[in-house]
């Protein structure tokens, strides 16, 4: 009798065991973990447009209406042309009160009593600001009128930017 008793539990035991197995495989598996969430993105800081750098506009080609020289041109902080006269002497700004100013083009009219109305109409062949001195970025047509309207001077002219100093 005990050994049936033994092998009666030992047999309960090993069911035990067995319905156990079959229980903990035929439950579902947990869900995974969620992965980390990835750290935030961290934002380049933009590079500076070339419309909105403080610097000079300098021509490729330098011209002279009524015994001034064009010297060129700045857009910040204020747009002015300048002209030097042919004989020596300081430069001439021009105040340019009429500035559209945008990432890809500008247009500046700017009116001066001896060399007459002033319009620079051109866009940027470079967006962002540039290192390189000896590249054009500023591709324009300038044009020269007289006080009574008569075009004095007219010309596409490409223009490298200088900074601020």
């Amino acid at each position: 009798m005990v050994k049936r008793r033994k092998r009666l539990i030992l047999l309960l035991v090993l069911g035990f065991v067995g319905v156990c197995l079959i229980v903990i495989l035929l439950l579902p598996n947990p869900p995974p973990a969620a992965p980390p969430a990835p750290p935030p993105a961290v934002e380049r800081p933009k590079a500076p447009l070339q419309a909105d750098a403080e610097g000079r506009y300098v021509p490729g080609y330098a011209f002279t209406v009524n015994r001034f020289r064009f010297t060129g041109f700045t857009l910040r902080p204020d747009a002015l042309v300048t002209f030097a006269p042919t004989t020596g002497g300081m430069e001439q700004p021009v105040a340019c009160l009429d500035a559209v100013i945008r990432p890809e083009t500008l247009h500046l009219r700017c009116d001066d009593p001896q060399l007459g109305s002033v319009t620079i109409d051109g866009r940027f062949l470079t967006r962002f600001v540039t290192r390189r001195l000896d590249a054009p970025v500023l591709s324009a047509v300038v044009t020269v009128r007289s006080g009574s309207g008569e075009i004095l001077y007219r010309a596409r002219d490409s223009f490298e930017w200088h900074p601020a100093e």
